[in-house]
């Protein structure tokens, strides 16, 4: 199994939260840029209402897979042990155990990753499984197609000025200055050939911007810094299998996406009532039981994360091909 990636969670969604329900309240924070009246010295204050965000209680996705292990099993080498390892059933049992459950926890975590690019990238989490299907929106509005024009792969576009443009509509609805950019594999090629693109590098501006594209960990790829808006921009190249059997891009094709680092967004987790054990308030729960008839040891790992964009008005999201 491939290993998960997590830039999105671990550069967004990084304030973990934990609740001893299975449901979580949910803020929503659109605030207003209010004036403190003024008011006669020989008059008492002016009363102020408060306001400012909204409390929506969602009861948080559960995530359960299982892997079941078998006396067969345990009779065959382990992938990577070595021919004639003199391992006992025993010790194949523990390891398979190990494996199982970090396989597991890859699982969970690609999952989680999933949800912070779908509310990131359209401001609603799909739960769609078995027995579930529910839409939770976080009444993302902050959304663009450009028109044909204006697509970035067309001469007459122009991208620096569309990202200035979103930069302050975020700033303005929000409070919060973005200072990421995230960009689909296809966009970057885009805007690195556009004409205006092209114009502000041949100026070779320190205070202009820096185009200079570095690899980093976590498949991600550092593209350069716009310094006049303060855009860091990254590619992200990630994939996940979908619930039809297709392979799909973590970020959606032809997409932009700006944000901040510096808004509030939450992983959090609901609880997990178990009849025996009670009520656990964990990110991860690991369960394992043996059934007798036929001989099964069965291991589950469970969870119930929900990534949360409180400041969802400091999100942009732009369709620019």
């Amino acid at each position: 199994m491939k290993p998960p990636k997590t830039f999105l969670k671990d550069t967004f969604f990084n304030n973990q939260r934990t609740f001893d329900t299975e449901y979580v309240d949910v803020d929503i924070i659109k605030g207003k840029r209010r004036m403190a009246p003024f008011v006669h010295p020989r008059r008492s204050g002016k009363v102020v209402e408060r306001e400012g965000y909204r409390t929506n209680t969602y009861k948080a996705p559960l995530i359960n897979p299982k892997m079941p292990t078998t006396a067969e099993h345990l009779q065959k080498r382990l992938a990577g042990e070595p021919l004639y390892s003199g391992v006992s059933p025993d010790e194949r049992a523990a390891e398979q155990l190990g494996k199982d459950l970090a396989e597991l926890d890859d699982m969970i975590t690609r999952r989680e990753e999933w949800m912070c690019a779908q509310a990131l990238f359209t401001g609603q989490i799909h739960v769609k499984g078995d027995g579930v299907d529910e839409v939770i929106d976080f009444n993302l509005t902050n959304k663009e197609a450009l028109l044909s024009g204006a697509k970035w792969n067309e001469g007459t576009s122009n991208p620096l000025a569309d990202l200035k443009r979103w930069r302050l509509h975020v700033i303005k609805a929000s409070g919060i200055t973005p200072d990421i950019a995230i960009f689909s594999s296809e966009v970057v090629d885009a805007f690195l050939w556009n004409e205006q693109v092209q114009k502000m590098l041949d100026l070779r501006l320190v205070e202009t911007g820096q185009i200079d594209p570095q690899t980093l960990p976590n498949g991600v790829t550092y593209i350069g810094r716009i310094a006049e808006l303060g855009l860091n921009i990254y590619s992200y190249d990630e994939w996940y299998i979908d619930d039809d059997g297709t392979e799909k891009p973590m970020v959606p094709e032809k997409t932009v996406t700006i944000a901040s680092s510096r808004a509030r967004f939450d992983m959090v987790y609901g609880a997990y009532i178990d009849m025996e054990l009670g009520t656990m308030d964990l990110p991860r729960i690991p369960r394992s039981w043996v059934e007798k008839d036929p001989s099964t040891r069965w291991v589950q790992l469970i969870s119930r994360p929900l990534p949360v964009p409180q400041h969802v008005d400091s999100i942009y999201v732009a369709t620019v091909l």
